[in-house]
């Protein structure tokens, strides 16, 4: 996550006992790995771990790559029969299908890679992935979405839009200290991203919304006993956000801009603008209210 959020270039994984099983035998059940042994000491290591950064990276996040240190990772490097460095694995479906040892020209790199793709089939579309977890958040499936953005982060830890979709799925499942806590790490190179800004808006309008929460019942009455207090309707809508009622609250300022848009420096079409921004074009609920504000300014 470090890695993420400072926003450096890294698109290799290290490997160790630890997360071995998940990141190669496991996670080549979703798109090829490509596994390198190296040691600090080789120096056709570090010839060939560029070359192959490079054509892993070109491959748009089909297939991932992974670095194990044997001087760290002797037991794994005896497993694999890993005689000498650079070693270079690749799996799929679990299984090591193909490899080669000795540091290769680009172009053999680019062979090696092309063919571990062919085996592996298409891999993981991360285009796909993303879309799946923006419709995910559009209906409100955060566990889904998180799973979908999670997955990009996996294959592309570099991936500004996935990150963004985990800190929105963490503000609708309403764990602000999460999101907090990966908004706060930002570099600014992340915060400048279009997608990371829409997360951060939704994340500023949730914790904005949650200090009326507590005003929902008194909200409520007020505008119960007098229709035109256009006030309590816009509280009523900001707790009713908080609150995760997000339709509810929207009509609530489609009810204010009905009775007077021009209020309070049209407050209410100002705030109804950030909750589609915040919520998504996507959103059932957004598509419904767009429609209904259409009707109210322009019939």
């Amino acid at each position: 996550m470090e890695q993420l959020i400072s926003g450096a270039s890294k698109t290799s994984v290290d490997v160790d006992m630890n997360n071995f099983m998940a990141e190669v035998v496991e996670g080549s059940s979703i798109s090829p790995v490509v596994v390198q042994f190296w040691a600090p000491w080789c120096g056709p290591c570090k010839q060939l771990g560029p070359v192959l950064e490079k054509v892993v990276a070109g491959k748009g996040g089909k297939i991932k790559l992974v670095r194990i240190n044997i001087d760290e990772n002797q037991q794994i490097a005896q497993q694999m029969r890993v005689q000498s460095v650079p070693t270079v694995y690749g799996f799929v479906d679990g299984q090591p299908v193909d490899g080669f040892s000795g540091a290769q020209p680009e172009s053999a790199v680019t062979q090696f890679i092309e063919k571990l793709a062919k085996i592996g089939g298409t891999g993981a579309d991360v285009a796909e992935m993303l879309s799946a977890g923006e419709t995910a958040l559009a209906t409100r499936n955060f566990d889904a979405a998180m799973e979908h953005f999670q997955q990009v982060m996996g294959l592309e830890p570099e991936s500004v839009a996935a990150l963004a979709g985990v800190v929105r799925c963490l503000t609708g499942m309403g764990d602000v200290a999460g999101a907090r806590e990966i908004i706060d790490q930002l570099s600014d190179e992340f915060r400048e991203q279009e997608a990371m800004q829409v997360a951060i808006a939704a994340f500023d309008l949730t914790e904005k919304a949650s200090a009326s929460a507590d005003g929902l019942d008194a909200a409520r009455a007020a505008v119960a006993a007098d229709s035109n207090d256009l006030e309590a309707r816009q509280t009523l809508a900001m707790a009713l956000y908080a609150g995760g009622q997000h339709a509810e609250a929207m009509d609530q300022l489609l009810e204010s801009i009905r009775a007077d848009r021009a209020w309070n420096d049209e407050a209410a079409r100002k705030q109804l603008l950030e909750f589609f921004k915040s919520l998504g074009a996507a959103n059932p609920d957004v598509i419904k209210a767009r429609r209904r504000l259409s009707t109210v300014l322009f019939v």
